[in-house]
């Protein structure tokens, strides 16, 4: 129980430096995360951390995601549905897939993550390596040259507490419209506030990958996941004072803050908050 709760503890922390770890933007939720690792300790009961942090790695960057990840160790009769880009099963009974908003987008950078980690851990023998390349803050202002400003305001924080949180719950909903229009999109969940504003607010910027040539019509888009959003009486009342933006800008007018991420990940090593927590992953197990 002790090295699965380490591991899990490192997974996580993982999955929210490399920005894979909100469900409702689709990436994992934390009963994924559990499943995987409980995977690896079934499979490895005598591993180090290091070493069930390292399998981790090189099982599930290598998984043929036609079969699901169970923990029954017996067939199933659990297969993957349409839509399931990663079937994982719940250690229920009877077996049934665990819930998942997972995109073509998302699942792409799920596995491009799973693939670095597996190359930066493949090779521990090599005297340069640093457990804290692993828990890097994923480099978003240096990856994408285009972002999907969303900006969410209302009167009161109270408000605006409410109205994002209805919002959110339809982002699902709004990745899928970006890629039915040709441009994956890499969801970050980091909110940011715009202090030029005076009502209180919330800004998310989502990294954007063209397809194709495709020219992005933001109003139109506004107009169709407003009609989501509000197509019911209590969205219609959460929007009446609240407001949403959706507008694109370059790498170049980012917040300052998304821009740190490379400067603290050279520099903080174990000493940053997150990387004490990743140390302490392997000064906990021997």
């Amino acid at each position: 129980m002790q090295k699965f709760q380490v591991l899990l503890r490192c997974i996580k922390l993982w999955a929210r430096r490399r920005g894979l770890h909100c469900h409702l933007l689709g990436f994992f939720a934390g009963i994924h995360l559990a499943i995987l690792a409980a995977y690896v300790c079934q499979r490895f009961p005598n591993a180090t951390a290091n070493g069930l942090f390292t399998m981790f790695f090189e099982i599930f960057a290598h998984w043929p995601w036609h079969i699901p990840v169970d923990l029954h160790g017996q067939q199933t009769n659990c297969t993957r549905s349409d839509g399931c880009l990663m079937p994982i099963v719940m250690p229920c009974s009877p077996p049934e897939l665990c819930a998942s908003n997972m995109t073509e987008g998302t699942f792409r950078k799920i596995r491009e993550e799973l693939m670095r980690g597996f190359v930066l851990t493949k090779d521990l023998g090599s005297h340069d390596f640093e457990w804290a390349w692993i828990f890097e803050p994923f480099p978003y202002s240096t990856t994408y040259e285009q972002f999907l400003r969303i900006a969410l305001c209302a009167p009161t924080s109270e408000e605006l507490h409410d109205w994002s949180g209805w919002v959110k719950s339809r982002f699902p909903y709004l990745i899928l419209k970006l890629e039915d229009n040709g441009i994956e999109c890499d969801p970050n969940s980091s909110q940011e506030v715009d202090h030029t504003v005076v009502k209180p607010n919330i800004v998310y910027h989502w990294g954007l990958i063209p397809q194709s040539d495709t020219l992005l019509d933001t109003s139109s888009l506004k107009e169709d996941f407003m009609k989501y959003v509000i197509n019911d009486v209590y969205g219609k009342v959460k929007c009446t004072d609240s407001e949403l933006t959706l507008s694109l800008v370059g790498a170049s007018e980012l917040p300052k803050s998304m821009y740190n991420d490379s400067f603290y990940s050279r520099h903080l090593h174990q000493y940053g908050v997150g990387y004490q927590a990743a140390a302490d992953c392997w000064s906990t197990i021997g």
